[in-house]
């Protein structure tokens, strides 16, 4: 980043004129003037969109990034009303689902924003698609607010699983955002592979754990408060 205009100056020949420190004090002034603005432009940050609001949010987003502030629907529900004698001919196509919703929209203010743009130009986790860089982004954006990254030491609470080789379960905790971040993944404004198709569950409360393996797993209580444990009925 450039934190040093390149000075005017008075040419050698204008030295001898008889306003020579009239022009020099008009270049001085000139620099003085340039040096000050280009600072007040460098201590915006405009490429620390973290740090930016509305307007300038947007205006920094599509200048340097190219992305717009976009629209984030409910899920869609479809109805199964396009078969014979329920619609007028000629205005839906056969066996097809009608698009019900969404008729609800959520509100992308300049949180979700700045974590969808977070999500979309993070570098830290390279570009090779895993579970842990899948698991490691949705947790980012659960949990960065402003898009802010933070240290992630782990992804537990988050559940990947492949129902087919192309088609990925991914299982969320019940966060304020999670219901948003579904309706990025379903609105296609996430930088995703485009190979997969995702669905995103929302979990609350308790989870049934199976162990997929051999081996047997042990459960240790470290609090001191008592837990009582039931057999399958």
């Amino acid at each position: 980043m450039q934190t040093q205009v390149l000075p005017a100056y008075l040419y050698q020949q204008y030295t001898q004129d008889p306003y020579s420190e009239d022009l020099q004090a008009f270049f001085t002034a000139y620099n003085n003037e340039s040096q000050t603005r280009l600072d007040d432009t460098n201590n915006l940050n405009l490429p620390i969109y973290t740090k930016q609001i509305a307007p300038l949010l947007d205006w920094t987003a599509y200048g340097i990034y190219g992305v717009t502030r976009p629209s984030l629907g409910t899920p869609s529900v479809f109805s199964p009303l396009n078969v014979y004698d329920t619609v007028p001919y000629n205005t839906i196509a056969y066996s097809q689902d009608t698009e019900l919703y969404p008729n609800n929209y959520y509100v992308v203010n300049d949180d979700i924003f700045k974590r969808i743009l977070t999500w979309n130009f993070y570098k830290g986790d390279e570009f090779q698609f895993t579970n842990q860089w899948l698991k490691r982004r949705i947790k980012r954006f659960l949990f960065g607010f402003n898009g802010v990254d933070f240290p992630i030491d782990n992804t537990y609470e988050i559940s990947v699983a492949y129902t087919n080789g192309y088609e990925i379960v991914v299982t969320l905790p019940n966060t304020t955002v999670s219901p948003i971040l579904q309706s990025c993944f379903s609105s296609g404004v996430l930088n995703l592979p485009f190979q997969y198709t995702f669905t995103i569950d929302i979990y609350s409360g308790t989870k049934a754990w199976e162990n997929n393996s051999a081996t047997v797993i042990g459960w240790k209580n470290n609090s001191s408060t008592a837990i009582t444990w039931y057999g399958a009925t």
